[in-house]
């Protein structure tokens, strides 16, 4: 029984043809002698990948081992001389199995340079990354930002791949993560440049938020437990690991959203960093999507839609003036907030639930209709605040300050004229699916490398800018390598 199609298409003899015929052979005699004869398809089917991966393996080792043995004791990379400095065995790895190189390869250092810089031909000859074929590389990159490493090695065992070590990957993860974020500020304006607003966009939306992220910190000498351990009650065999800490550190999250003329995303751009790193970069970097939209839109409005906390207005509007060609936008409290202090409101001061459902309604559709609701709605509340004492009082008078002091930013039927949103939906959503989702697992954990390498992965992969990043991206791992005279 034949386990490949023998239907391969009459007259076409080119070369590609005749070579994947000459393969289909081969891999048919591979599995014959390795399966019996009444084997099932289930069985047929993991042989044939199975051996397939075998024979990429072995081609990508064979492949690699050429590109070293080619390369002279003096070449060019980028121009520059260099000469060949030491030599030494190597594996690789690929999504195909190990590739070990049997013939030692040269590491290379610049010619002229006491200890100057070295450089490994092999690797930028065939882009290898982090010591990652390319498409191990991407795949780990992808699997890191989607998930735990665990999954990704699950999905390409799945697969019939045979990739490296969970640990070995997880390494890569963490050096390719980290490297992504410490090329962004180079390679986010090429994505941006070959980015073009989707049809119907009538405004961009930008917010900022916080969310926390669990940290693991070494434990100081001296400073108590957060949490009491339980007493061993068998030998631990194991080294003891050092003591450390679980605490909640702050992470910011940014969104630009291109919206249609309704209010709804067309597109939206997510943005996460750790609480160590900068804020105003990241606002610097929302603003360069809201410059690029402009650049292609001039007419485009532009609003910000965020809870109300005054820091993170600040960040945003110092970011919106530094933008010398916007001179105005407009500015909205998320509505989802303000209709969990109105709902509050009204438990105090409307004891019958059905009657508190109709207000709210009214209230809503005041708020849409007319931008003065929101003061006619304060008004009423500090109508109502004498009638009340002790906690009551206290949480009527806390809601009707933040009404006054942000009724400007509660001008939601003109907010909805324009086209903006009225809610920060975007941007909460944001902080669940980028930091919450894939950094706020059970049991996990962090430093501050490897968080802030996933966040920035997570974050381009929601975006779907992921592909058009790593493009970029691969391109300083690999150089053009010329024999020098």
């Amino acid at each position: 029984m034949r386990i490949v199609s023998q239907a391969i298409r009459s007259g076409n003899n080119n070369g590609y043809e005749r070579g994947l015929q000459e393969a289909q052979r081969g891999l048919e005699r591979a599995i014959a002698a390795q399966l019996a004869a009444d084997a099932s398809f289930a069985e047929r089917e993991q042989a044939v990948l199975s051996a397939a991966n075998e024979m990429c393996r072995r081609l990508l080792e064979a492949e690699l081992q050429a590109t070293a043995d080619g390369h002279p004791d003096r070449v060019r990379i980028e121009g520059i001389a260099y000469g060949r400095h030491q030599e030494g065995a190597v594996t690789y790895h690929s999504l195909c199995g190990p590739l070990t190189l049997t013939v030692r390869r040269a590491t290379y250092r610049e010619v002229g340079e006491h200890n100057g810089p070295t450089a490994v031909a092999l690797d930028l000859a065939a882009g290898l990354i982090e010591g990652a074929t390319p498409a191990l590389a991407y795949r780990v990159a992808l699997g890191y930002a989607q998930g735990p490493g665990r999954h990704a090695e699950e999905q390409m065992h799945a697969d019939h791949r045979q990739p490296p070590s969970r640990r070995t990957l997880e390494r890569l993860a963490k050096a390719i993560g980290t490297a992504v974020t410490r090329t962004a500020s180079r390679v986010e304006p090429l994505v941006r440049a070959a980015e073009t607003l989707p049809e119907g966009a009538r405004g961009v939306s930008v917010g900022i938020d916080r969310t926390t992220v669990p940290m693991e910190e070494e434990r100081l000498a001296g400073s108590p437990p957060d949490t009491r351990r339980k007493r061993r009650t068998a030998p631990y065999v194991r080294a003891v690991p050092p003591r450390v800490d679980v605490k909640y550190r702050m992470a910011y999250v940014g969104t630009v959203s291109i919206v249609e003329a309704s209010g709804e995303a067309l597109v939206t751009r997510r943005y996460a960093i750790t609480g160590d790193d900068e804020p105003t970069d990241l606002v610097t970097r929302m603003m360069a999507d809201v410059q690029r939209a402009r650049e292609q839109a001039p007419r485009v409005r532009v609003g910000v839609i965020q809870d109300a906390a005054p820091e993170l207005w600040t960040l945003l509007r110092g970011g919106l003036r530094a933008e010398a060609r916007l001179r105005q936008w407009d500015e909205g409290i998320d509505r989802y907030h303000l209709n969990e202090r109105l709902a509050e409101i009204l438990r105090i001061t409307e004891p019958d639930a059905t009657r508190r459902s109709e207000q709210l309604a009214r209230w809503n559709d005041a708020l849409d209709q007319d931008d003065v609701a929101i003061d006619r709605i304060a008004r009423w509340v500090a109508e109502q605040i004498s009638a009340y004492e002790g906690d009551d009082l206290a949480t009527l008078e806390r809601h009707w300050t933040f009404l006054c002091n942000n009724n400007d930013r509660m001008r939601y039927a003109t907010l909805r004229a324009k086209g903006l949103p009225c809610g920060s939906g975007a941007t909460e959503g944001a902080c669940k699916s980028v930091v919450m989702i894939r950094a706020k697992a059970c049991g996990q954990r962090w430093h501050h490398e490897g968080v802030s390498a996933v966040l920035t992965l997570r974050a381009a992969y929601l975006s779907e800018r992921l592909p058009t990043m790593w493009s970029h991206f691969a391109d300083d791992y690999s150089a053009e390598i010329q024999a020098a005279a």
